[in-house]
């Protein structure tokens, strides 16, 4: 997946960010109608571009107001309107401000963005890492959103070949969309899926399962008039499946009729759709119209060291060609190019690989829950059967018993006969409501660090503050990691997420709340120098002491202190 998903990611973007509003108190836009007029101009907007200007708008004016909630709003907006380098920027953005305002579903939020934007990028050594921290968030703290990190990760999975597991979770989540297409949101997650799945089946040559999914695509263009600006998707994932039954020239005339429609509504054409022309030209010998589609894809390769791990068969065209029709240099440097990409297949494959396990542990665990869930029930039902069953013997037998001692009784006086209630077993009709202790899942947000890790670098830092290690002159992060037995990144990390600062504030912050503090308590401890100020509070020099004492308490050092 690359670009050919940022057209409905701007429809995704545009229902998200419309729902996001809807879900606010009304009140936040009475507080300033301009941003719900801005927020109309974003909706409404006429294409991608002129939807992103209106978004820098909004970020603009939630700068000025200094409204840290309208400026999250904005940036989720931009993230989906803005190209994909600029829109990753914005996933980054989304993340260290939900930090700052403990918004989990916008860390959420923000993990899922640039997990989808660095597939877009083929960064997916990126994608793969966050589309699992995002999968993990909403597992735990929003379960109906999984539907989208999964989406990333079966896409990862078939582009590293793990076809049949990619197409299982596409399968699962297409069932579960098809049952429920009443909220706008899940109808574009169904047309994803659905066309999504019918690739991953061409290429697992299950065509026959195909029919019926291609034709329920069309039907599902046709009754849904309000995303058809994005039939081409139907028409392309039939072309794929002609693809893979070796219909080339079917597939041709398909993938044309896409980009025809594509161009007509101002969609660029992706790199995969070209991708899959070129490989049609090329099985149905039309050399010449493959070879510079090919051509494109191996010198962007070359350039940026980064491609779709899905082109290899474009190294493989130039290895095939070169060997026919060119020179010694020619082939080698084709064969060279060749074993380059290779490298970089692998590379991103283990590492794929290794990050998904996770994802996999965990869907495997909820899968085997659920089995046993099954199977506990099935248990249940079969004690409940064998137990009704023998009451229902025992009371037979009771009935028979009690009919021929009555049979004998009436030989002797006739007795009247009335009815007799049997009594009934008594139900607990009260309504089993869920509970939860109340207790806020904070882990989410340390992700990928576990639990246990978290918690000793707390522990750490709680002993670093009470003991006053952050005095230590010229103190640097590496430094300090090595003493809490831990590394740098999750130090920095935690710290970031724990305080919402980075280690720098957190290191200057502590040092000018002692200084408050010895300020109050000690009356001599102004009269010093002000470089001995400075050393004693752990500063490596008296002019980083001073930059930062001006920026906490509006004035130098010196026009506090005096002239010492």
């Amino acid at each position: 997946m690359t670009r050919n998903c940022r057209f409905l990611l701007l429809i995704l973007s545009l229902i998200f960010f419309s729902d996001l509003f809807r879900g606010q108190n009304q009140t936040n836009f009475n507080e300033s109608s301009q941003f719900e007029e801005i927020h109309q101009e974003i909706i409404t907007a006429k294409n991608r571009d002129q939807a992103f200007a209106f978004c820098k708008k909004y970020i603009d004016l939630a700068k000025k107001e200094d409204n840290p909630q309208e400026l999250l709003n904005g940036y989720e907006s931009a993230s989906g309107m803005a190209n994909d380098s600029i829109g990753l920027k914005y996933g980054d953005s989304i993340l260290n401000l939900a930090i700052k305002l403990k918004d989990q579903v916008a860390i959420g939020n923000s993990y899922y963005t640039i997990a989808t934007r660095s597939l877009m990028l083929s960064d997916y050594k990126k994608a793969s890492e966050f589309s699992v921290i995002a999968y993990d968030y909403y597992l735990t703290q929003k379960p109906e959103e999984v539907v989208k990190s999964i989406f990333t990760i079966a896409k990862l999975k078939s582009l590293i070949n793990e076809d049949e597991a990619a197409q299982k979770l596409l399968n699962e989540q297409y069932q579960n969309l098809k049952k429920n297409l009443t909220p706008p949101n899940n109808k574009l997650w169904y047309r994803f899926y659905l066309t999504s799945l019918i690739m991953t089946n061409a290429k697992l040559q299950k065509h026959k399962e195909n029919e019926l999914l291609i034709k329920e695509s069309y039907n599902f263009d046709k009754t849904n008039k309000e995303i058809s600006l994005s039939n081409y998707q139907a028409i392309f994932a039939d072309a794929y499946n002609d693809f893979y039954m070796k219909n080339y020239t079917s597939a041709i005339q398909k993938i044309n009729l896409a980009t025809d429609m594509m161009g007509k509504t101002n969609i660029e054409v992706s790199e995969n759709i070209n991708f899959l022309l070129a490989q049609c030209y090329w099985k149905t010998g039309k050399i010449d119209k493959a070879f510079p589609i090919f051509e494109k894809i191996k010198n962007n390769f070359l350039k940026t060291k980064r491609t779709s791990l899905a082109f290899r068969p474009a190294f493989d065209f130039f290895t095939e060609y070169y060997k026919k029709n060119g020179t010694t240099e020619q082939q080698l440097a084709s064969l060279n190019n060749l074993l380059e990409f290779d490298k970089f297949e692998k590379d991103v494959k283990n590492y794929v690989q290794l990050k998904l396990k996770d994802f996999d542990d965990k869907h495997k665990t909820k899968e085997q829950a659920l089995s046993e869930d099954e199977q506990k029930f099935s248990d249940w039902l079969s004690i409940a059967i064998i137990s009704l069953s023998s009451i229902g013997l025992a009371y037979f037998v009771y009935r028979k018993l009690k009919a021929n001692k009555k049979k004998a009784d009436l030989k002797v006086v006739e007795i009247q006969k009335t009815p007799t209630e049997i009594p009934q077993p008594k139900h607990n009709r009260d309504e089993i409501q869920e509970t939860s202790d109340g207790t806020e899942i904070d882990y989410s947000l340390y992700r990928p660090i576990n639990k246990l890790t978290v918690d000793q670098i707390l522990a750490s830092m709680k002993n670093f503050e009470s003991s006053f290690g952050f005095l230590e002159q010229d103190l640097k992060l590496t430094t300090l990691a090595q003493k809490m037995n831990t590394n740098e990144k999750y130090l920095s990390k935690v710290i970031k997420i724990y305080k919402g600062k980075t280690f720098n504030s957190y290191l200057t912050d502590l040092r000018f709340e002692y200084l408050d503090e010895k300020l109050i308590t000690d009356s001599q401890f102004r009269n010093q120098k002000i470089k001995d100020i400075s050393s004693k509070l752990g500063f490596g020099s008296p002019e980083f002491f001073a930059t930062a004492f001006k920026d906490k308490y509006g004035k130098s050092p010196k026009e506090f202190f005096g002239s010492n």
